[in-house]
């Protein structure tokens, strides 16, 4: 028998959100386009004609050409690509990115090769030469903390770069990505209720970069018909949701800044996206607390990007951005639309009381 998890108790959306029924419905209506897009005849017809109009959903939401979006694996295979495919032009030693990025980045990218996002367009020296032709990743929002990444004047300073930016925990909050200022995207929908296994990638120059932008691999009718329902359910809901995470984030802040005493929220003074909370509590090593919430209440959230939670382990992000040791144990809190006032209620006590029994 299924046994369907609760979605209230449900608090690591940063990693994957629950899936949309919407979705799960236009999944199970695209099943009988089985046929492999690329196949000659009657079926294969059928299938790419549902893909042109599902992939043309998706472009009116990002207010592109569908001719510059590309279908991958995942948003973690959306990265990868393009980083490959830079390099085959410019060279590997020219592929940069800053030293927060998602593990899908930071696994390719060796550290020499990283530069700290928030000097990236200050006048201090950089430890690249602008006016050689490279590749510069920069996510939008930093994946554990949420911190918000401005791009725009990027392609002003480094004019010979290509930029790449993740979209992936911006656009799950709300944010429209601002696609002017980039050459690649990535977008992972299993963050804003869409299916796995499946990523999306935008391309200014689809004609440039033809091993991504036609690239023919088989795909899922099915997954694609679920990743466009949920950017047309993301387009039509965001400005709802948007107000209520931001409203269970202030809540759980100010809860916590009452009640539990001797915690950091890292980043706290940054512009950040709503419903994505990283704080670490001393004397706690947020591993722990993560089991301790999930064996006793079945409550989930983890301590890092999803791709890094390590229990032994502060991630590179968190080493980055945080100097004292006794702050680098975080958990990470991500917030989703299914969520209520009561959950979210319940969750800050049940917190409390697991951070004092920790700490004795």
């Amino acid at each position: 028998m299924l046994t369907m998890l609760n979605s209230k108790t449900f608090f690591d959306s940063a990693s994957t959100t629950p899936l949309d029924p919407r979705v799960r419905d236009a999944m199970d209506s695209a099943q009988g386009y089985w046929g492999n897009e690329n196949s000659k005849h009657h079926h294969g017809f059928q299938s790419a004609k549902q893909i042109k109009k599902h992939i043309e959903t998706i472009a009116h939401v990002l207010h592109c050409s569908p001719d510059q979006l590309a279908v991958t694996y995942s948003g973690t295979d959306s990265n990868r690509r393009i980083i490959h495919a830079a390099a085959k032009r410019i060279g590997f030693q020219n592929c940069w990115c800053s030293a927060v990025e998602h593990a899908s980045i930071l696994d390719e990218i060796p550290q020499s090769q990283r530069f700290d996002p928030i000097s990236l367009n200050s006048t201090s020296q950089q430890p690249f030469d602008p006016s050689t032709p490279s590749l510069l990743a920069l996510m939008a929002a930093n994946s554990e903390t949420g911190r918000i990444y401005n791009g725009e004047d990027l392609k002003v300073k480094y004019p010979n770069a290509l930029i790449l930016r993740d979209y992936s925990q911006s656009f799950s909050k709300g944010i429209l990505p601002d696609l002017e200022n980039t050459d690649f995207g990535t977008f992972s929908p299993q963050k804003i209720y869409g299916p796995k296994m499946i990523g999306l990638t935008y391309l200014r120059d689809p004609q440039n970069f033809q091993e991504i932008s036609k690239d023919s691999h088989t795909k899922s009718v099915s997954l694609i018909a679920g990743m466009a329902k949920a950017f047309e359910i993301w387009s039509e809901e965001k400005d709802d949701n948007t107000q209520n995470l931001t409203k269970w984030d202030t809540q759980i802040r100010q809860y916590i800044t009452s009640n539990i005493p001797n915690h950091k929220f890292h980043e706290a003074e940054a512009v950040k996206v709503s419903g994505l909370i990283n704080i670490a509590f001393d004397g706690v090593r947020g591993g722990e607390l993560m089991t301790m919430l999930s064996q006793e209440e079945q409550i989930a959230i983890s301590i890092g990007s999803a791709c890094t939670s390590d229990i032994m382990s502060p991630t590179d992000v968190i080493k980055h951005i945080e100097p004292e040791e006794r702050w680098r144990y975080p958990i990470r809190i991500g917030l989703h639309k299914y969520l209520d006032d009561e959950s979210i209620t319940d969750f800050c006590e049940i917190l409390e009381h697991y951070v004092s029994e920790l700490r004795k």
